[in-house]
């Protein structure tokens, strides 16, 4: 496993190579794009002070090739929602398709496989051992913790509308946040994906193994969002077609591998093993 110091440094010297061969970037291809310093490994801040993250590196290096400058605007979810729909933000990354968002998102390819779970306390578990599905909230006195305007696939957008599941959440404004409410016993689980709770949440419990996942709640994978009314179909084609070149020559998977620390499966994007701890203790040395 690599430790701290010297995993922090191959994210500079990972980054730095993006940067030593930057292509010429066109004047008029200036892209607004969502980032947010408290998700890593997604988005975060890296040692060296600057803005990076799995999905902010793959967008800058996206646009990159396509001869196009990112310009990376700290902004939490809903409101990065908000800005892509009247197109005043172009691009946003880690996002599940749904009906209602392909009405003002053009989406990519998968550019990542990490299924959202529901993670329990211990002793959550013992008073409701038989959750089989996420319906099954609505009989329990559970409180969960999910973040404000977040998909978790299509159970859980079924459910939005009844009151008794809607009673059983609590809307936090970050997972780091949901997962210390965990750890001081103030909620009885979380919905995360499962690379986020691995590396950041499952670390931050007094004991890792007093939470545990109960059940996946949903298996598609996150897509980057781009804007209907700021980017026509003819980039977001080009945009996805270079997305794929990034597979086709090694580079998405070795970046996913750099922040996630797991070895990746090219062909889905996911993790063939299970994440390793060293993502989060480089994390953790430079918080949100």
């Amino acid at each position: 496993m690599l430790q701290p110091m010297r995993r922090s440094l191959i994210l500079c010297l990972f980054a730095a190579s993006v940067v030593a061969t930057a292509m010429p970037v066109r004047a008029d291809c200036l892209r607004t794009v969502r980032w947010e310093p408290a998700q890593p490994p997604y988005n975060q801040r890296l040692p060296d002070g600057r803005q990076g993250g799995y999905y902010a590196d793959l967008v800058v290096e996206v646009l990159r090739r396509m001869g196009c400058e990112a310009r990376l605007v700290d902004m939490r979810w809903p409101r990065g929602l908000v800005e892509l729909e009247a197109g005043r933000l172009d691009i946003m990354a880690g996002m599940l398709s749904t009906p209602e968002r392909e009405t003002f998102a053009r989406f990519t390819r998968s550019i990542n496989l990490s299924p959202n779970r529901l993670f329990l306390s211990a002793s959550a578990v013992r008073r409701h051992p038989s959750l089989k599905t996420l319906a099954d909230l609505r009989d329990t006195r559970l409180t969960i913790g999910v973040e404000s305007s977040a998909v978790y696939g299509p159970a859980f957008v079924a459910l939005q509308d009844d009151p008794e599941f809607r009673a059983r959440l609590y809307i936090v404004p970050t997972q780091r946040t949901g997962w210390q409410m965990v750890a001081a016993g103030r909620l009885d689980g979380l919905i995360s994906d499962d690379v986020r709770a691995r590396l950041v949440g499952l670390p931050m419990q007094p004991d890792k193994a007093a939470v545990v996942a109960v059940l996946t709640v949903a298996e598609a994978p996150a897509l980057i969002g781009l804007s209907r009314r700021s980017v026509d179909a003819a980039f977001a084609e080009r945009f996805d077609a270079v997305l794929a070149e990034t597979v086709a020559d090694g580079w998405l998977p070795r970046l996913r591998e750099h922040y996630i620390g797991c070895p990746t499966d090219p062909a889905t994007l996911s993790c063939l093993d299970p994440p390793s701890n060293d993502t989060a203790e480089a994390e953790n040395e430079t918080p949100p």
